[in-house]
C-alpha cells in the first residue's frame, strides 16, 4: 500500500520497520484485553506512527528556528550513536532536524500545566489501590551457592541445620553467621518479600509460616539454597499522601503531555494531505 503525506512519499519498508517494532507491544497489548493479534491492525497502527513523526517534523521545520552548524555539531558529538547509521553527509542536516523537533516538543510541554494540590489529592482519592503496599515478610536466611556437582551435599547439609535449629541444638544467630555463604554480603538478611515476587509454589511457601519459624529448603532460580525464618510479617497498608504526592503530580503532568502532543498530532492530521493507495 502506497503512503503519501503532504507530498512525501513514505516508503513501504518504513512501514514494514515500524510493525516490526510495534508487534510485541501490540500482540500484549490486543491479548490482555482479550482479543487476537490481527496484521491489517498492526499495520494500521505503524502507519499512524510513520505518519504522525513525519508531520511533528515537518511542523518543526515550519516553525522552529534552524540551529547553527556549531550548535548542530555539538548535539551529533553529544549523541553519537543516535547518528551512528546516518551517512555522514546526512548528519548535520538530521542533527539540526533532531534539534528542532526537541524544540518544539518542549514548548508543547511548557504549555501543560502543572496539577495542582486538589488535582493531585483528587486522584490520590480516586485510586486508593494504586498506593497500597502489598503483604510483606521480613526474612532472614542461611544461602548457600550451588553447583549441579554439589547441590545435593548442599541441600541436607541445609536440612541438618533446620533441624538442629528446630531442635534447640544450634542458635538461628550462630547458624547463619557460621553456614551462609551469603553471610559476608547481607549479614544474614534477605531483601524483604511481596506478594508476587516468587513463583507461586515459593511464596506459598514463605506466606505460611509464622513469625520464628524457619522454612523447609527452598531453591531460588537453581543456582542457590536458602533456610528462610520470619522475623515479621508486615500487613497490607496505604501509603499517606505524603509520601506519594510527588510521583502523583509527575504523572499527572506525563499524562497531561501526552494528552498535549496527541491532540497536536490530531490538529495536524486534521489539516494534512494523506493518501492511501493500494
Amino acid at each position: 500500500m502506497g503512503l503519501t503525506v503532504n507530498g512525501v512519499v513514505i516508503a513501504p519498508e518504513k512501514v514494514q520497520d515500524e510493525m516490526t517494532r510495534l508487534r510485541p507491544e501490540y500482540e500484549a497489548y490486543v491479548r490482555s484485553n482479550g482479543g487476537e493479534p490481527d496484521e491489517a491492525q498492526l499495520r494500521e497502527w505503524a502507519e499512524e506512527d510513520v505518519i504522525e513523526e513525519l508531520l511533528f517534523r515537518q511542523e518543526a521545520a515550519a516553525t522552529q528556528p534552524v540551529p547553527s552548524d556549531e550548535r548542530a555539531q555539538q548535539f551529533l558529538d553529544d549523541y553519537a550513536d543516535l547518528f551512528k547509521d546516518v551517512p555522514q553527509e546526512e548528519r548535520l542536516a538530521r542533527s539540526k532536524a533532531a534539534l528542532q523537533q526537541r524544540r518544539l516538543m518542549k514548548e508543547l510541554r511548557k504549555g501543560v500545566k502543572q496539577p495542582g494540590e486538589a488535582e493531585v489529592r483528587a486522584y490520590y482519592d480516586a485510586h486508593p489501590e494504586a498506593f497500597m503496599v502489598p503483604e510483606s515478610l521480613r526474612l532472614s536466611h542461611i544461602c548457600r551457592f550451588v553447583e549441579p556437582g554439589n547441590k545435593a551435599d548442599a541441600f541436607l547439609e541445609l536440612l541438618r541445620i533446620k533441624a538442629d535449629v528446630d531442635g534447640f541444638r544450634l542458635n538461628w544467630v550462630e547458624a547463619v553467621e557460621t553456614c551462609s555463604d551469603a553471610f559476608a554480603r547481607d549479614h544474614g538478611m534477605f531483601d524483604p518479600v511481596s506478594r508476587g515476587d516468587f513463583p507461586p509454589e515459593i511464596e506459598a511457601k514463605l506466606f505460611a509460616l509464622k513469625p520464628g519459624e524457619v522454612s523447609d529448603v527452598v531453591e531460588l532460580g537453581g543456582r542457590t539454597l536458602h533456610l528462610f525464618k520470619l522475623l515479621v510479617k508486615e500487613p497490607p497498608q496505604k501509603l499517606d499522601l505524603i509520601d506519594v504526592q510527588e510521583r502523583v503530580s509527575e504523572g499527572l503532568f506525563e499524562e497531561a503531555c501526552r494528552e498535549a502532543l496527541d491532540a497536536k498530532f490530531d490538529a495536524l492530521k486534521a489539516s494534512a494531505v494523506i493518501q492511501r493507495e493500494a
